[in-house]
């Protein structure tokens, strides 16, 4: 791990999911979730090219980064790698651009996968 080949990225944790409550005081059966502030970190960053290596998540290795950790993450982080997040950063509506889909930790390190999402605005749409 090579900190000279170190890429910036930014993690966020999950910190809370609210149930969402209508005008009448009715649980609607929907969450909001809340993360804590984005943290820039140095990590080692590459892109998968085998499918082989992200079968055991269920997905392709299309648009799946591999990232060396020296921290354990979890599946609800979220990642901006590429771009920062916004500012000021809105706990409830983060513009990530990519989610954590699994984890593998060792004796000395954490390897991770995260794959990039398309967001709303990143489409070219307007909220």
């Amino acid at each position: 791990m090579l900190l000279k080949n170190a890429q910036p990225l930014f993690i966020a944790t999950y910190k809370d999911k609210e149930k969402i409550i209508d005008d009448y005081g009715n649980e609607t059966g929907e969450h909001k979730i809340t993360y804590n502030p984005p943290v820039k970190v140095k990590w080692n960053v590459s892109f998968v090219d085998s499918d082989a290596e992200v079968a055991m998540f269920g997905i392709d290795s299309r648009n799946v980064i591999r990232v060396v950790s020296d921290r354990m993450v979890d599946e609800t982080s979220i990642i901006w790698f590429g771009k920062k997040p916004s500012s000021p950063f809105v706990d409830y509506a983060p513009n990530h651009n990519y989610r954590i889909i699994g984890v593998r930790p060792s004796l000395n390190h954490v390897i991770f996968y995260a794959q990039k999402i398309n967001t709303f605005l990143e489409q070219g749409n307007e909220p």
